[in-house]
């Protein structure tokens, strides 16, 4: 059985509101997600996910999912 569930958390304003999936005690979030909690560009935020995988630090086939991203 799948133990997950969908959170929502929103800073004290209400301007910044992110739903995200907890799974199995992992957070997973898009990189749209990321940026918008950081405050980042989209870009920014891939080029830091590449510069982890690069420099070996996690295995991307371990914390990578594929999500489909409707606009």
């Amino acid at each position: 059985m799948n133990n997950s569930e969908i959170l929502i958390c929103q800073n004290p304003d209400g301007k910044i509101k992110i739903d995200f999936r907890l799974e199995e005690e992992t957070v997973w979030l898009t990189q749209e997600q990321m940026a918008t909690l950081f405050g980042k560009g989209r870009s920014t935020i891939a080029e830091h996910i590449a510069n982890v995988f690069e420099e070996g630090e996690l295995e991307q086939n371990r914390t990578c999912r594929k999500f489909r991203q409707v606009r």
